[in-house]
């Protein structure tokens, strides 16, 4: 199978190791190519256009998150099937054309929420799904790491994260539990949220942001994300009327707690389990639909539209300081409505 990854940043550079390891004849294109060192399995194009007219299969879209959405139309445009990487984009422009042309054309599309295989998480959802917790009631979900260690070797300052227009700041960065969210209890009908900046960062984008969600169902969720918590944190807490979940990212657990039990670690992720066996895994569903289309996608386009419309909501409920209806017809933009 011939993928083209667009984009040789951390992220392209970890699609392109796995492209490989299961098998794919890769292809890149990269905006700085004088500065990128590339596995020598990988062709380099270096035109995006006349590579997007070859007998690829595929593109995975790595690039700048406000590059997006055209490099994903193109792509669409020409008929390849899309791994489309988190988030979507930083506005809804386009997006309606993106699904149509993707329903046009039958295209196999995973948007790269690769949380959604972690394996204490879909014993969780699984469990939420069986009514094993009864009534959910709230969940709370969190996230944080100081910016600077991030990437070693690289100025925070100078990277997207430090810009809100090309997809910066911790509601785009980290909108992963967004997702997680919408997953385990959406769809969401209400967002409150309150940013802050961090002068010490010396960033203009968000770095703390609190997130209120109403479900559909009624459930109330809170998400913390930020970029100063002096060591990587990520946890979540779901409480029913029979107990509670605790998630452990860290430690990767899943605990139960009830009312006169001790409580109990049910789930724990098997041994060998690492950080990029969960892209490993999405890429890996991803080829298999291209070559099988039948089989359900574990990160649908409408879930990565959903989501980013979670993440304009909050931050437009914290520039106006009021609720938002994440189908609000004034979400536009660059997250400003019009």
């Amino acid at each position: 199978m011939k993928i083209l990854v667009v984009g040789t940043g951390s992220i392209g550079k970890r699609h392109i190791g796995n492209l490989l390891q299961l098998g794919a004849q890769v292809q890149a294109f990269s905006y700085r190519p004088e500065a990128q060192t590339l596995d020598p399995r990988v062709t380099r194009v270096p035109d995006l256009a006349a590579a997007l007219a070859s007998d690829i299969d595929a593109v995975v879209v790595a690039n700048r998150t406000d590059q997006h959405m055209d490099v994903a139309l193109q792509a669409a445009r020409a008929g390849k099937h899309l791994f489309l990487e988190k988030p979507l984009a930083v506005s809804l422009d386009h997006s309606d054309e993106l699904m149509r042309l993707v329903r046009e054309h039958g295209l196999v599309v995973e948007a790269g929420f690769m949380l959604r295989f972690h394996p204490n998480l879909q014993w969780i959802r699984q469990h939420l799904q069986g009514g094993e917790l009864g009534e959910v009631m709230h969940l709370r979900a969190s996230v944080g790491q100081w910016l600077p260690d991030w990437r070693p070797g690289t100025d925070h300052r100078q990277g997207y994260g430090a810009f809100r227009a090309t997809g910066g700041g911790v509601i785009f960065d980290l909108i992963h539990e967004l997702d997680l969210v919408h997953w385990l209890v959406g769809p969401v009908v209400d967002v409150t949220a309150m940013t802050r900046t961090v002068a010490c960062l010396e960033i203009e984008t968000e770095a703390i942001a609190q997130i209120g969600l109403r479900m559909a169902s009624g459930v109330l969720a809170q998400v913390h994300l930020d970029y100063v918590r002096p060591g990587y944190g990520r946890d979540m807490e779901v409480v029913g009327r029979r107990g509670v979940l605790i998630w452990d990212y860290v430690k990767g657990t899943v605990w139960l707690e009830r009312v006169g039990a001790p409580p109990s670690v049910v789930d724990q992720v098997p041994d060998g389990f690492e950080r990029n066996t969960m892209f490993c895994q999405h890429m890996t569903h991803f080829l298999q639909r291209i070559a099988q289309p039948t089989l359900p996608a574990v990160s649908p386009l409408p879930d990565a539209i959903d989501v980013l419309r979670l993440a304009l909501a909050s931050h437009v409920s914290s520039d106006q300081r009021r609720n938002v209806r994440p189908q609000e017809p004034t979400l536009s933009v660059n997250n400003r409505p019009i």
